[in-house]
């Protein structure tokens, strides 16, 4: 199954098998002048992370949340999922935005879908200048201590998109007007149940099981819950968040 087949197939229930983290968003928005901002949401899926930063931007934002996925942007445009979203079809690396059009631009677990060079080049175009960026995402390292990770039989030789923090900060080095001004790190303590974790990955919690053939997906998740230490589950999740800022004058690089 193809990554793009795996989010066609999960977006009606996406948001029941995902966690959303709130501490992030928070310290993005600690991070966003208190003025009105125009802002875009990359990746945004069922727009679960948009709706959630929406209702902390200063009244008067606008956010466009985008996604390369029709049937995800479906989600968002149902029911009172619009709310404050502007939905956009879209690639990550190819935004039909006006140049320096935009505050700040997001991007939530989705970074290792993209082409980062061609990425971060489409950013640095439509953001203003001191306009922001901020990834949030998980290394190699984190993903091999979670819950997946530690039990599930091939999940990180599987999942060889994540990129390092050394080369998110070697790539955005490399591209013209960007700049990397600060890194933090989230600590989330979970707690799940055996029957819970079976449903999140035989529905692809994430993209990740796409990548297995429905063979060995099946035995793998046998093989997860009988190495699972009990019924009841707890562990702690790590992720990074990364702050760009888009540089108030050409950086002369080439």
């Amino acid at each position: 199954m193809s990554v793009g087949d795996h989010f066609r197939r999960v977006a009606a229930v996406y948001e029941s098998l995902r966690t959303t983290d709130v501490e992030p968003v928070r310290r993005i928005r600690q991070l966003l002048p208190d003025r009105p901002v125009t802002g875009l949401d990359v990746g945004c899926g069922t727009g679960r992370y948009s709706r959630l930063l929406c209702g902390l931007l200063p009244d008067g934002s606008l956010l466009i949340a985008s996604d390369v996925s029709a049937a995800m942007l479906a989600e968002v445009k149902a029911g009172d999922h619009a709310l404050g979203v502007v939905p956009l079809l879209s690639t990550a690396e190819e935004l039909p935005l006006r140049t320096t059009s935009l505050d700040l631009v997001t991007a939530f677990n989705c970074v290792h879908h993209f082409d980062l060079g061609r990425f971060l080049a489409a950013v640095a175009r439509v953001l203003r200048p001191d306009g922001q960026l901020f990834i949030y995402t998980r290394t190699p390292q984190q993903n091999a201590r979670t819950i997946w990770g530690r039990y599930f039989p091939g999940f990180t030789e599987h999942e060889q998109r994540l990129h390092s923090l050394a080369a998110l900060r070697d790539a955005v080095r490399r591209t013209d007007g960007l700049k990397m001004v600060a890194t933090q790190t989230f600590k989330h303590p979970r707690s799940s149940t055996v029957e819970r974790l079976r449903a999140q990955a035989e529905g692809h919690h994430y993209s990740t099981f796409s990548l297995y053939a429905p063979d060995e997906l099946r035995r793998s998740i046998a093989t997860f819950l009988t190495r699972l230490p009990g019924p009841a589950v707890s562990w702690v999740d790590e992720h990074l968040l990364i702050v760009v800022r888009r540089s108030t004058a050409p950086s002369g690089r080439a």
